[in-house]
């Protein structure tokens, strides 16, 4: 009672002061101290700052008793700041980079002059931030316009970050990321990955943090990854892009391997795009709009299984126009609208070597975001910005045609029809609102931030399954040795799933010197997962006399989450000049909740079980192996997931726009969300952290590998119906440290590099995959998922090395590259019981043969280059540049997939089953004024 008293103080505090944006700084900020020669400070100086990315001429402000200025919510980009006093050289500060959410710290020393004199300073841009611990890696413009990558995912340049292993950051799951557009939300309130996608060439900056969060982010465990619009500008500017390449544009790289003469690689790609920028009226409104299309059509290795050795190409085609407006209705207020839409169209959705063209899927996936943002300027120290966002989202997957899928037991192969229809609807609604503020005679600087963040979010899923003809069941049938063996059921259903978050902060960058700056902070959540009144049109269902009833009369909340959040740093610049400066953090990360956690629970949602068949197809005996969520419950003191994270480093800036960064990474995972079946486990003996299985029993067996004893579970009664209980295994946790080295080069001097080196090590039972950590797997349901499976995780290389950068030569000519070396992933042997000679009563089961992550892969080296020749067309209409980008520079054939069956005597062991794409020649031009 104590705590929700003291909560709501909080939280009404919170409201009555100020509202702040719990999800992202959109802005950043310089300061420092003007001094003169003797380093005594100025008072009365005038500095003012100005860019191409302001809409106003210029910004100006005065220094105080003390030499002290500051500029504050600055619009990342370029700036030239000046320095002027009567009886002083004015000086000019060119090129100083601003990034999110970074302080720049300018100090400076004016020479006294008789006369008036100017010192024109280039490009000495500080490339530490001495103030704040977050980790953050930057990729501008000039970065994103000039390195070779896939321009349609959001992943080919969120991978490149320090640290990212495919969508995973420092040892996080796929889930545990926030995806934003200029701060506004677009992750995925169902599943919590990326909800939205967009144009390539409407970034301005890509912004990645990870580690060392602020109070102000609620919404992420791993990375922070934020995406910077353009916004036109006072001068009109346009781009016009095309890309294409094809199957003559490529090389084969399957010599050698299993896949030899299989085709690989694209079929072709198109990907085109134009944006215009410019004013509507100069100093006051600007816009921008963009549209791209992306079209291509590659190949799934095997795809489809019953036409081999032809291959079907599998299809993509996306849509993204953008427009924005950018609004100075004065020199204190600033409004923006911005809206994007996006369609993802596929015919060959979810393609694999076990499918046919029937199974695969027809995707339609249009989205649109609205976005409204205001920000507010009070004084010089005070600054205050709303955001209000709408995002709609539909999510198509439909069957080729109404049959039925079949699966083989003995080749893995599958056809008919993928069996089902789904279709998701996941809107969602946010508004955020911030104020920050400034004080500089308080025990030192301070730079205080709060706020409030609302979202609400929709899920619906609508499934409608296929039903066999013989037994009106649905929607796969599996067969063994030619004939039926049994068909799984799933009734219909249209399920309603709600999210509500409310969260609040308060934190201050506080320093009491100049060298010593404390990030102090603490957020608090409010969580709740919703259920509407829902399935009404559904009816009871009776199993072994137990009624299962899957209508929801009366709405309920299975979650309520209040949390306390502690955000924790210090920076201290070891040497005088703010070159080198130690930072440690340490940070609490509490599970953003989606509904994918909680619809186990939602009463009309699955209901499924399994028939045996006779070999003529009709049914054989009663139904087993039912489930139903009609039946499933919520832990009612289920805890919030969360992480506690750790962070020890040193930056040095080693050279002008250089910096070296090494940190030391620890990760604890705890309180994982997970279904357990209660009629398989003793939950009692679980919560003492005991794995006693109720319903199974051991049966030995040989494994011919090795020739070891090797032991499965076989269920005891296949008729007793799973139960799910939704809670925290004490076993379900993570692990990971990491040390990181970074070596950045800012562009400058025409070039620009960033190299980083990775030791990683990531462990525990759950991996961070998004079937790891969706909280549904059967770890905790069957006890032959649980057999060798705490070890390594197999998406995260123990040993990571990525370089990249950039060099302009003259006459227009530029060269970039991108390297990785990822040492062999790990992997697990496995066997079937079904290979065994093992009839169990379950059906085949496929278990890990040893500890899971024992094996390695071999090691990846991809090299990706670029070149480029620009000319200078007549009568300045602009710049026209041919592109050549040239992917796995190597053509490399490492794999990607193995065989990591050992049991089955139609497939190799070890065997490689996918190579990554071969040497790939992609041609560009690129039109801009």
């Amino acid at each position: 009672m104590r705590f929700k008293k003291i909560y709501a103080f909080i939280l009404l505090a919170l409201v009555a002061t100020v509202f702040g944006n719990a999800q992202i700084t959109q802005t950043g900020t310089i300061n420092g101290k003007v001094s003169d020669d003797e380093g005594q400070p100025l008072p009365g100086v005038t500095v003012t700052a100005k860019s191409p990315v302001l809409i106003l001429p210029q910004l100006d402000v005065i220094t105080n008793d003390k030499g002290n200025f500051r500029f504050i919510a600055l619009t990342p980009g370029t700036y030239t700041v000046t320095f002027g006093l009567s009886g002083f050289k004015t000086l000019i500060r060119e090129g100083i980079k601003i990034t999110l959410g970074a302080t720049t710290t300018l100090n400076v020393r004016m020479e006294i002059s008789p006369i008036k004199e100017t010192i024109l300073v280039i490009g000495q841009s500080p490339v530490i931030d001495v103030q704040k611990t977050t980790m953050t890696t930057s990729f501008s413009k000039e970065f994103l316009t000039i390195i070779p990558t896939e321009r349609r995912l959001l992943n080919s340049i969120f991978a490149m970050a320090p640290g990212s292993t495919r969508d995973t950051y420092h040892g996080s799951t796929t889930r545990d990321n926030a995806f934003m557009i200029d701060g506004v939300n677009i992750s995925d309130p169902t599943s919590g990955g990326l909800l939205v996608s967009y144009g390539f060439d409407i970034m301005e900056e890509l912004s990645i943090k990870a580690g060392a969060l602020p109070a102000e982010h609620g919404d992420a465990r791993g990375a922070v990854v934020n995406v910077v619009t353009k916004s036109g500008g006072n001068e009109f500017h346009g781009q016009a892009n095309f890309y294409y390449r094809n199957m003559s544009t490529q090389w084969d790289n399957t010599k050698g391997t299993p896949l030899e003469g299989a085709k690989s690689g694209f079929d072709f790609e198109y990907d085109c795009a134009f944006n215009l920028g410019g004013p509507i009226i100069k100093n006051k409104l600007w816009f921008f709009a963009n549209v791209n299309y992306y079209s291509k059509q590659d190949y799934v290795f095997g795809y489809p299984w019953d036409k081999q050795p032809i291959n079907t190409p599998v299809d993509n085609q996306r849509y993204y126009p953008y427009a924005k407006l950018s609004y100075q209705i004065d020199e204190k207020n600033k409004l923006v609208l911005s809206y994007n839409h996006q369609n993802i169209l596929r015919d060959h959705r979810d393609a694999s070597r076990f499918f046919t063209e029937d199974v695969s899927l027809y995707q339609n996936n249009p989205t649109n975001t609205f976005n409204v943002q205001w920000t507010g300027f009070f004084g010089r120290n005070f600054f205050m910005s709303s955001k209000l966002a709408y995002v709609t989202h539909v999510l198509s997957f439909l069957a080729k045609n109404d049959s039925i899928q079949i699966y083989d037991y003995d080749t893995l192969f599958r056809s008919g029809s993928y069996g089902y229809d789904n279709i998701y609807k996941r809107p969602q609604f946010e508004f955020v609102t911030d104020a920050t503020r400034f004080v500089d005679d308080w025990g030192g600087t301070h730079e205080f931030k709060a706020g409030l963040q609302f979202l609400y979010g929709w899920a619906t899923q609508t499934k409608k399954h296929h039903l066999d003809p013989i037994t009106g069941l649905s929607h796969r049938l599996y067969i063994s040795d030619g004939l039926p063996d049994h068909i799984r059921h799933y009734e219909d259903f249209s399920e309603k799933e709600q999210i509500m978050r409310v969260g609040g902060f308060i934190q201050d960058s506080w320093s009491p010197t100049e060298r010593f700056t404390l990030n102090l902070g603490f957020r608090i959540d409010h969580q709740e997962a919703i259920i509407p009144e829902q399935g009404l049109d559904r009816e009871p269902i009776v199993y072994q006399d137990v009624t299962y009833d899957s209508r929801v009369t009366n709405g309920f909340k299975p979650v309520i989450w209040n949390t306390f959040s502690p955000r924790l740093g210090a920076a201290y610049a070891l040497t005088a000049d703010n070159r080198t400066v130690l930072k440690v953090s340490f940070n609490r990360y509490y599970a953003t909740i989606i509904s994918q956690w909680f619809k186990a629970v939602n009463p009309n949602s699955y209901t499924s079980w399994r028939q045996r068949l006779n070999p003529d197809g009709t049914a054989l005996g009663d139904p087993y192996r039912f489930s139903s969520s009609a039946a499933a419950t919520m832990d009612p003191n289920l805890k919030t997931p969360y992480i506690d994270e750790f962070i020890v480093g040193i930056e040095r800036e080693i050279m002008r726009d250089t910096k070296l960064s090494v940190r030391y990474i620890r990760k604890w995972d705890r309180n994982l969300v997970e279904n357990v079946d209660t009629n398989a486990l003793d939950i009692e003996a679980l919560k003492r952290g005991e794995l006693l299985w109720t319903n199974y029993q051991t049966v030995s067996t040989v494994d011919p590998y090795d020739g070891q004893a090797v032991t499965f579970w076989s269920i005891i009664d296949e008729t007793i119906p799973t139960i799910i209980y939704v809670t925290s295994p004490p076993q379900a946790k993570r692990d990971y440290d990491a040390v990181e080295i970074i070596l950045n080069k800012r562009f400058s001097n025409g070039w620009q590099m960033m190299a980083s080196y990775v030791r990683a090590y990531s462990r525990g039972i759950f991996g961070t995959s998004s079937g790891d950590s969706g909280g549904g797997t059967s770890l905790f349901n069957n006890p032959n998922a649980h057999i060798n499976v705490d070890g390594l995780d197999s998406r995260i290389a123990p040993h990571q090395f990525k370089l990249q950068g950039s060099y302009r030569l003259p006459l227009g000519i530029s060269f970039s590259g991108y390297f990785y070396y990822f040492a062999g992933a790990p992997y697990t042997r496995r066997i079937r019981s079904r290979d065994l000679g093992l009839d169990l009563p379950q059906g085949t089961v496929t278990i890990f043969a040893e500890e899971k992550g024992s094996r390695r892969m071999a090691d990846q080296k991809i090299l990706d280059l670029r070149i480029e020749k620009a000319f200078n067309l007549p009568g300045k209409l602009g710049d026209l540049g041919f592109v050549v980008d040239c992917f796995n520079v190597f053509n490399s054939n490492v794999a990607t997939g193995i065989e990591t069956i050992s049991s089955n005597p139609l497939y190799t062991f070890e065997q490689t089953t996918k190579i990554y794409r071969p040497r790939i020649l992609r041609l560009g031009l690129r039109f801009q004024f």
